[in-house]
């Protein structure tokens, strides 16, 4: 069977027109393609920027709760510098309520009375940390502190008279300068230390 010529231009046309309309599809796909990925794009800028706005806050967020955590590093290291010392009534054990961690601390110019000088009987040290604590110009006056350790403690223009720190401990590092001992002698006397002189 044959077709004329007629027949002919009508099926390219048709074909010409099918192809047409297919193009058309596509490129509206393409372009339907394209307007999702700028979309897509924005909407990722759109997200990168409020991630980086939200890595400021975190960042800014640390930065808060590192300064909080070092303050309060610090007041829980004053409070331990500021704790009262023991008092002189002993548990069931025989173990006084001694044993303050001072260590570290400055306690320039701190001033204890003990019940030796009729004082209270809570100025008690003993078996405290005094380990390299200050006591420039403290005056100790006739409190226990017996066991107490007081390597690297600095005792200058202090006084001890009167206390009682028998069985603490003394090192080389511990400073005695100017100091009366608690034999009422001076630190000076005995070649800058009061060991052998720490009990009234």
């Amino acid at each position: 069977m044959t077709m004329n010529s007629k027949s002919i231009i009508t099926t390219i046309i048709g074909l010409v027109l099918t192809q047409s309309v297919f193009a058309d599809g596509v490129a509206q796909s393409v372009d339907g393609l394209e307007t999702d990925v700028v979309t897509l794009e924005s909407q990722v800028s759109a997200l990168q920027t409020e991630n980086a706005a939200l890595q400021a806050v975190i960042t800014s967020l640390t930065a808060v709760v590192t300064t909080q955590t070092a303050i309060v590093d610090r007041l829980v290291e004053q409070q331990r510098c500021h704790t009262r010392p023991g008092d002189l009534q002993a548990d069931e054990d025989g173990n006084y309520a001694g044993g303050v961690d001072w260590s570290g601390c400055d306690k320039t110019g701190l001033a204890m009375w003990g019940p030796v000088v009729g004082g209270g009987v809570n100025e008690v040290l003993t078996n405290a940390n005094l380990v390299g604590v200050n006591f420039t110009l403290a005056n100790l006056i006739g409190i226990y502190a017996g066991g107490s350790n007081l390597d690297g403690a600095r005792f200058v223009n202090a006084s001890l008279a009167y206390s009682n720190f028998e069985g603490a401990t003394i090192t080389p590092t511990t400073v005695f300068i100017n100091t009366t001992c608690p034999d009422e002698t001076n630190s000076e006397e005995h070649g800058g230390t009061c060991e052998g002189h720490m009990i009234y």
